[in-house]
């Protein structure tokens, strides 16, 4: 198999690319210059942003064959996704990789998805259709002068269609031995004029038992995934310079989980439900000034049958005012505040907070000016984002980012930031497992100084490179202090890290586009004597990562992709035998589709074709070789 494999990758060398429907749509130059939010909350060229920022694009979501969002992020140079279970993944950029990620924020259009609990992304129930997906843009690096505490290592910010670009109806089916999905579609506009659009969803996903890994703990039951999930959104352009959009989701979940804790390991079953509704608000009153509003609450509860159960209530309100009140200037003010209500119970008493119910508000205030020093040669943006927190009380963080563009194949750009990671209820007020970590209402914030210098370059009309590098220094980093009664989580750990992010673009034709990306990271931590980890996490990332995409399309009805995935082996964290780490290991995917009519596409995905199946984290199941097949008809 590995022998075919083989010649696989050697064949597609010769012949792939992105799934483009003519030159005309979309040559390198557009792809390079996509219109992106994520920088500075304002729109600017992704080629000429002072970032390390990758655009994630609808399309490629689809040639990749990714049924979930942390699918759909494999490959992004600085970014590792590593499958966990049937129905969790490990995501994270820059290092630190665990279960939850603490140091990276992710956000749908504005919502953040960010877990109060643990500090980190549940994946599983991040879960929205990612036929919906405009695109994700990715930024490495801190974002927190923008978007807040906990943007610390990067950013990913979805955004999805708007209902007026979806339409009529829209029906997909993937089926194979691990996975099925359904999802249904349908969109119209409800005025004669179109200025009000709606767009409804219902989505159904189960993922099958799969594999334990060779160095699973206990036996292995079946560990079915099943998640139904629905939702609309509304868009309604109430006059030439407002507009209103209005979207909400409703999902429930069935699993049973393989629980890693260090005391005792087993599965156990559980379900989780919850709901958001988003309000956002825009008026542009010219080219140059916008007033943004938004609102969001969100609902998220688990129950386990043995261990914790958690609730959690968001509330979201902020206002962004954009305007230039100087030439060459551009200015946002913001500020916000987000309320988060919890409440914690186990009934088996290992994992008990306190108080069990507890509610933090955070208070934020946002300042930024964008300055055109030469026009269209040089920017430089300053900008800071002050917060209040109950837990930590003030933060600031802020940055300074420099571009210069000296003609149109070329942006050179230099930044220095600093962000913050505030505590999550375990760490502020916890006792788990009886004293074996103990939280503690004087930790601080963990926090970063960040330096980075990047440069991007057109060579010609197919071929473009970007390129960035970074040194980050973290300091009170959270760890627990061993003492001869109970364990306390104090902020007496530092580290560095430093590293190399380099991402190509090459259309070898009009119908044949190749990617590749390359990521290199090195780590040093600073354990002093007496401190641990008590839960397990590891802390220490792939060195290397590589990733290699070939999107090619034969003919107009008929696409073939293959998608090749390099991480190099990862060693546990502190407090294991670096025996056990995670081995290295290559991932080969491949996806043809066929499109008989301009209303119907069939496909086969192939998943895990380099070896019948991968470790990808230090704990659960391994992932299999599968098949499945796909259908997509719109009407």
């Amino acid at each position: 198999m590995r022998s075919y494999c083989l010649k696989l990758i050697l064949l597609s060398l010769g012949f792939q690319t992105f799934a483009l429907d003519s030159a005309e749509d979309f040559d390198l130059e557009s792809l390079m210059n996509i219109e992106v939010t994520s920088v500075s909350k304002s729109e600017e060229s992704s080629f000429t942003a002072a970032s390390a920022i990758y655009v994630i694009t609808n399309e490629e979501i689809a040639r990749k064959g990714a049924l979930n969002l942390a699918e759909a992020l494999r490959g992004t140079p600085g970014v590792q996704v590593s499958r966990r279970t049937n129905n969790t993944w490990e995501v994270s950029i820059r290092g630190f990789d665990n279960l939850y990620s603490n140091k990276l924020l992710v956000l749908i259009d504005g919502r953040s998805v960010y877990s109060p609990i643990f500090s980190g992304t549940y994946w599983e129930y991040t879960n929205y259709p990612v036929a919906d997906i405009d695109r994700i843009e990715v930024i490495r690096g801190p974002g927190a002068s923008v978007w807040g505490s906990n943007a610390v290592n990067g950013v990913i910010n979805i955004t999805t269609k708007s209902a007026k670009e979806t339409k009529g109806g829209l029906a997909k089916l993937d089926y194979g031995e691990y996975n099925e999905s359904y999802y249904l579609r349908y969109g119209e506009a409800l005025d004669e004029e179109e200025k009000l659009n709606l767009r409804v969803y219902g989505q159904f996903q189960q993922n099958h038992e799969i594999e334990p890994g060779v160095s699973l703990k206990n036996t292995h039951e079946d560990d079915r995934w099943d998640h139904l999930q629905g939702g609309f959104r509304l868009d309604y352009d109430v006059t030439s310079k407002d507009t209103l959009s209005v979207s909400s989701d409703v999902y429930q979940s069935d699993f049973k989980q393989y629980n890693a804790l260090v005391i005792n390991n087993f599965y156990e079953d559980g379900d989780s439900t919850g709901y958001n509704l988003t309000l956002n608000h825009t008026r542009q009153f010219n080219s140059k000034e916008k007033w943004s509003t938004l609102f969001y609450y969100d609902y998220h509860n688990i129950e386990q049958d043995i261990t914790l159960d958690s609730t959690v209530h968001s509330f979201n309100l902020e206002s962004d005012y954009h305007f230039s009140p100087w030439d060459n200037h551009e200015v946002t003010l913001g500020a916000g505040v987000r309320s988060y209500r919890s409440k914690l119970k186990d009934d088996l008493g290992q994992l008990v907070f306190i108080p069990e119910d507890d509610t933090i508000v955070n208070y934020t205030l946002f300042i930024q000016d964008k300055i055109t020093l030469q026009p269209d040669r040089w920017t430089l943006t300053l900008g800071s984002k002050f917060e209040k927190s109950d837990y930590t009380d003030y933060e600031y963080q802020p940055s300074a980012r420099v571009a210069y563009t000296p003609n149109r194949k070329n942006t050179y750009w230099a930044a220095v930031s600093r962000a913050v990671r505030t505590p999550s209820r375990y760490e502020y007020g916890s006792d788990i497992f009886s004293g074996a970590a103990i939280g503690n209402s004087d930790v601080d914030s963990e926090n970063v100084t960040t330096y980075e210098l990047g440069h991007r370059i057109l060579v010609n009309e197919k071929l473009s490179f970007d390129t960035t590098v970074f040194y980050n220094d973290y300091n009170d980093l959270v760890i627990t202090e061993v003492n001869p009664g109970a364990d306390i989580i104090v902020n007496d750990l530092s580290a560095d890290s430093y590293g190399l992010e380099l991402s190509s673009n090459y259309f070898v034709t009009p119908d044949w586009q190749l990617k590749l990306s390359y990521t290199y990271i090195d780590s040093d931590f600073d354990y002093k004597d007496g401190t641990g980890d008590t839960l397990p996490v590891e802390k220490v990332a792939a060195k290397n990562k590589a990733s290699f995409y070939s999107f090619y399309s034969v003919t107009k009805d008929l696409k073939w992709d293959v998608m090749v995935y390099y991480q190099d082996s990862k060693n546990p964290s502190y407090n294991y035998d670096p025996q056990d780490g995670t081995p290295s290991f290559i991932k080969l995917d491949s996806r043809i589709s066929w499109s008989p009519r301009e209303d119907l596409e069939v496909y086969l995905v192939g998943q895990n074709l380099w070896d019948h199946s991968t470790r990808e984290t230090l704990y659960y199941a391994e992932t299999p070789r599968t098949f499945y097949l796909g259908l997509n008809y719109k009407f």
